[in-house]
């Protein structure tokens, strides 16, 4: 076991609102892998299916970026085939099936320079699916990429599974005669209590008799920072983020979170109190006897989210992401993103997401939209 932290006091710090009790439970989707595909989808339905990379031919000798299916579960219906690539000076493309080409036309600047959207879109899935090699290629022959459809039927069986749409007119796969009803998942809001904006912090003496108490005290070596950022003030109380340095590697940084408090004024006697910080849903990272891990770990003080980046090697094309919104007590999951293989899909696939409101604003809305439920 790790040693307690004795010489600081732990807050029992309860709930400011009774919206705390309502706030959504988070419960990230799986993801699957299909040969040399993955796919997953989030809470709302939407899904997605990216290529891997085929390590038994060729591997990242013949591969450009991977290409990616994402289709969303509600009555929009949209489709859309994007291929990630990083190519300058070509202006046109060809997708390559089997030998036989299916698309041509101009690349766009950005992130995604090939997007294929709506029925074109159908048309390169049935075609993915019915093939097994995809090659992008310029418009003078030149290869840009390389992409094993292996697995693809079954990634694109599974999104109409999860969707509902398995035999219906709208399958990418199974179709049938069904009518297609589009699913009805609202994207869950956390309510939040934030406190009125502040800039007092712990001096640096109580962070350094926080680390030399904490778990992490053991697994601090080189160059460490650790990072302290306001929470905010209600009445005469104050709060702190404390992101304590616990661990590092060639390409991650591991950092415990701890929230500070502090009531009255320190020159007569007040000090500041910690406790690990706590999760609707834990990061991935940390074991059962420690404060869960964040990686890479971001804050976004104006919205207060706090956010996690764990690369499975230093290319980023595996891992995990994670963002948490601070409710006033609580840092709850707003969204999360993964890759389990790590075999070039540099894109991760979202299988959490949710939105966030004034727990004031959101009491207001949901008692207007009961009275007009009830009349």
């Amino acid at each position: 076991m790790f040693p307690a932290i004795s010489t600081i006091a732990l807050l029992a710090l309860t709930a400011a609102t009774t919206t705390s009790d309502a706030q959504p439970i988070p419960n990230p989707g799986e993801i699957k892998v299909f040969k040399d595909w993955s796919v997953g989808c989030d809470n709302g339905g939407d899904c997605q299916a990216i290529s891997l990379v085929d390590d038994a031919r060729g591997g990242f000798k013949e591969w450009g970026g991977p290409i990616s299916i994402v289709r969303t579960a509600g009555a929009d219906d949209m489709l859309k085939i994007r291929v990630l690539l990083q190519v300058t000076g070509i202006e046109g493309y060809q997708l390559v099936v089997d030998g036989k080409v299916i698309r041509t036309g101009p690349m766009a600047e950005g992130e995604y320079p090939i997007e294929i959207v709506g029925q074109d879109a159908k048309k390169v899935a049935a075609a993915i699916a019915r093939g097994r090699k995809l090659e992008v290629q310029a418009p003078n022959g030149d290869s840009l990429t390389k992409i094993s459809l292996s697995g693809s039927t079954a990634a694109l069986r599974y999104i109409d599974q999860q969707q509902k749409r398995a035999r219906t007119s709208t399958a990418l796969i199974a179709k049938g005669r069904r009518t297609f009803r589009p699913i009805k998942t609202e994207i869950p809001v956390v309510a939040v209590n934030q406190w009125t904006s502040a800039q007092r912090i712990p001096a640096t003496t109580e962070i350094v008799d926080l680390v030399e108490n904490s778990p992490c005290k053991d697994d601090r070596f080189g160059v460490v920072e650790d990072q302290i950022f306001p929470l905010g003030q209600k009445d005469d109380r104050y709060r702190a983020l404390i992101l304590i340095s616990c661990g590092s590697g060639a390409y991650n940084f591991s950092s415990a979170a701890y929230i500070g408090e502090i009531k009255g004024d320190e020159k007569k006697g007040a000090s500041w109190a910690f406790r690990p910080a706590t999760y609707d849903l834990k990061p991935t990272w940390g074991g059962e006897d420690r404060p869960p891990l964040l990686v890479n770990a971001h804050w976004e003080e104006n919205r207060q989210i706090l956010s996690s980046f764990a690369k499975g090697r230093g290319i980023g094309d595996c891992g995990n992401a994670e963002s948490f919104i601070w409710d006033g007590e609580t840092f709850r999951l707003i969204e999360a993103s993964g890759m389990q293989e790590c075999r070039g899909a540099y894109e991760w696939i979202t299988t959490w997401r949710a939105k966030y409101q004034d727990a004031k604003e959101l009491a207001t809305q949901t008692v207007a939209q009961d009275e007009s439920n009830n009349q």
